[in-house]
């Protein structure tokens, strides 16, 4: 009898430390590990999603951007572009998407530094120019901004009503493209780009802007 209780203290004495022990464990899952799993997954998840906004609106950014507004590049681009390039490889400007008070800058090219000058002549066809000046040329800043009604050289600083583009001139006046490279289209005007290309030395020192 003795001996029968003797055993089962020492079994209660070695199982009650293993509870224990067991129990401090379990705790220790409760406190640390759970709530590590539980946050990485959201981690993961708020990641995703932040991936997921960011690739949509990069998409959007770049297939509704500046490029179908001003600048001219493969066929089928934005239908409010101003100029695009037709399946016979040349540069389209297009009447109906030109204003007569706000020149159009735009690039012929991805792969070109040529800058055209546009706008609406008051005859109501497209007339254009190269955006560079005659005798700033050759200097980083020889390109033209607008500046309310007027066409600024950011090289030496004249001004010209819009208008100049309608006709060829002197001094700081924007070079124009020899006629031969141009045609017209009803009121659209169609650029022959690859004869368009031999002015692309006259862009190598412009300045990005």
């Amino acid at each position: 009898m003795m001996r029968q209780e003797k055993e089962q203290k020492r079994k209660k004495s070695f199982l009650l430390p293993l509870a224990a022990g067991m129990m401090v464990i379990l705790a220790l899952i409760v406190v640390f590990v759970i709530p590590r799993r539980t946050d990485r997954g959201s981690s993961t998840a708020a990641s995703g999603e932040t991936a997921g906004k960011t690739t949509g609106k990069t998409t959007g950014e770049t297939s509704g951007g500046t490029a179908g507004e001003s600048q001219a590049g493969e066929s089928g681009k934005a239908a409010d572009a101003v100029a695009e390039i037709n399946e016979e490889g040349n540069l389209v400007i297009y009447a109906d998407r030109l204003s007569s008070e706000q020149v159009s800058f735009i690039r012929v090219s991805e792969n070109s530094r040529i800058e055209l000058l546009s706008r609406l002549g008051d005859d109501g066809m497209v007339k254009a120019a190269l955006g560079t000046c005659q005798s700033c040329n050759g200097s980083p800043r020889a390109y033209y901004t607008q500046e309310g009604s007027q066409l600024k050289c950011n090289n030496c600083g004249l001004t010209f009503p819009v208008s100049v583009l309608d006709s060829p001139g002197g001094g700081c006046h924007p070079i124009m493209m020899e006629e031969k490279l141009m045609q017209y289209d009803g009121n659209d005007l169609v650029i022959d780009l690859e004869g368009l290309s031999v002015y692309e030395e006259l862009f190598a020192k412009v300045a990005d802007h």
